[in-house]
């Protein structure tokens, strides 16, 4: 019955992405859920090409929502929910292809289930027999990684709680995004997810991962293909850090410090050998960026540990934070198979 749904503000996020918006949103306009019971942003982070004019155009029951400057993932989600009227929001990347069901299925097993944030399975656009995103893992390092990433999907992953969801298709309860302050924008590109999914088990909220719900992501497409960038250099080395002076308590926050500084310098000297100048010194940029912003970062830990339900030590118990050699051994694996993508 549709009565009994509750309202969805469907939130796509866009900055330059006119390419991937016909796939994404005539795939919307598919879905299975009650007209009357969701609706659909396309929140523009100051888009310099013409992608508000052709959704404008092409897709006139899509609401936009204009941002006057690029705020990056999680200042323009952030505010995209400031124009919202549902009771859940669900976030969904502009280089997506839905499935009939997948806003159905998040929604059932998060009030079926009472958990407040699920994320959807996500398998490769382009070879959709590949995982992309099969439940996420926390890391010491400050870093997540996706579970089954480039592995065949079978059809036999089950739902369960996970470390974060993935924010190329996930559902979370407004109230709840609220209560956890929403996206961190000092992210700006990468690991918003996974800090949000953090915090909120630090909080007492679960994490579901919903493999019924079923999301095509076009992986690379918005933050450019490769694994290494100067972007990605910078955000990927400033990120972590942001995370575990956070969100790791005291105890632990010097392990996962050196264990940080060790990946970088082993990245470091893998861009020396290749002389990849470029991306070190956007790695440098970032250790820069963190001293500069230390006080800020404190004082966004003092009021996460004020408010911590659950030990470091039950998240490693339950398989939430993954063991640094899992993690290690993950890292090796994507570095030999994401070229493949």
């Amino acid at each position: 019955m549709a009565e009994s749904k509750p309202f969805v503000t469907v939130i796509v996020l866009n900055y330059n992405g006119r390419s991937f918006l016909r796939t994404c949103f005539s795939s919307l306009a598919l879905t299975n859920y009650p007209k009357s019971k969701f609706e659909v942003l396309l929140v523009d982070n100051g888009s310099t090409d013409d992608s508000t004019e052709f959704v404008e155009s092409n897709f006139p029951w899509v609401r936009i929502v204009k941002l006057h400057q690029n705020f990056g993932f999680g200042g323009g989600n952030n505010r995209g929910v400031k124009f919202a009227n549902g009771q859940y929001i669900a976030f969904l990347n502009n280089d997506t292809e839905v499935t009939q069901n997948w806003l159905l299925e998040l929604v059932q097993a998060s009030v079926g289930r009472s958990i407040p944030i699920c994320g959807s399975k996500t398998l490769m656009m382009r070879n959709r027999r590949l995982v992309d995103f099969g439940g996420g893992k926390l890391t010491v390092v400050g870093r997540g990684y996706a579970i089954g990433f480039l592995e065949a999907d079978d059809g036999q992953i089950k739902s369960s709680l996970t470390g974060y969801p993935c924010a190329s298709s996930m559902l979370i309860n407004k109230d709840v995004f609220k209560e956890l302050d929403g996206f961190d924008e000092d992210y700006f590109a990468c690991l918003e997810d996974t800090d949000l999914g953090w915090r909120a088990w630090l909080l007492g909220y679960k994490t579901l991962f919903c493999p019924e719900s079923v999301v095509y992501h076009n992986y690379g497409g918005t933050s450019g293909e490769g694994r290494l960038s100067p972007l990605k250099a910078f955000h990927g080395t400033k990120d972590p850090f942001i995370t575990i002076l956070k969100n790791l308590e005291l105890k632990n926050l010097f392990v996962g410090i050196m264990f940080a500084v060790a990946f970088d310098l082993g990245e470091g000297i893998l861009l020396v050998k290749s002389r990849n100048i470029e991306c070190l010194k956007m790695k440098a940029k970032a250790y820069s960026w963190v001293y500069r912003h230390l006080s800020s970062i404190l004082s966004k830990r003092i009021i996460i540990q004020d408010k911590r339900k659950v030990s470091d030590k039950w998240l490693s118990e339950m398989g939430f934070i993954s063991p640094l050699s899992c993690a290690f051994k993950e890292y090796i694996r994507l570095s030999k198979v994401a070229p493949q993508v």
